[in-house]
């Protein structure tokens, strides 16, 4: 029982033994009820994970490929269209047709190349994980 339930005034800053003893009891079971909640939250994100929920890994990569072959296409039709201004062939944009097709042909490419590389690493030694080899003494 506190001084204060005694009718006793407590002098500032003093905590009475019952006191202390109620406010670890009240710590300790705060800190159960944490980490009960943080295990649920983690068993929670895992099951959104797998279950198709929202996983953001993927969206560099996509970005990458996505900006591969937007860039192509703008790159190829921004030279066609140059080239057609003067209207060298009439009122018909050929050289922005051919420079469009084969502006997405180039970033069609580029996004294969950047997806296999994706997919196998890079192409120079020099910068990929070193192995050991087999005429290499431990």
């Amino acid at each position: 029982m506190s001084n204060a339930d005694k009718g006793e005034p407590t002098p500032r800053g003093v905590i009475s033994e019952e006191d202390r003893a109620a406010m670890r009891q009240r710590a300790s079971e705060l800190g159960r009820r944490l980490d009960k909640a943080r295990e649920g939250e983690v068993a929670e994100s895992g099951r959104r994970h797998s279950a198709g929920g929202r996983d953001d890994k993927g969206m560099g990569p996509a970005l990458r490929l996505s900006t591969e072959l937007i860039g192509g296409i703008l790159v190829g039709s921004a030279i066609g269209w140059f080239l057609d201004q003067p209207y060298v062939f009439g009122t018909w944009p050929a050289m922005f047709i051919v420079f469009f097709l084969l502006g997405s042909a180039a970033g069609m490419l580029n996004v294969v190349r950047a997806g296999m590389k994706m997919k196998t690493g890079p192409s120079d030694p020099s910068k990929g994980p070193s192995v050991r080899d087999d005429d290499e003494d431990a």
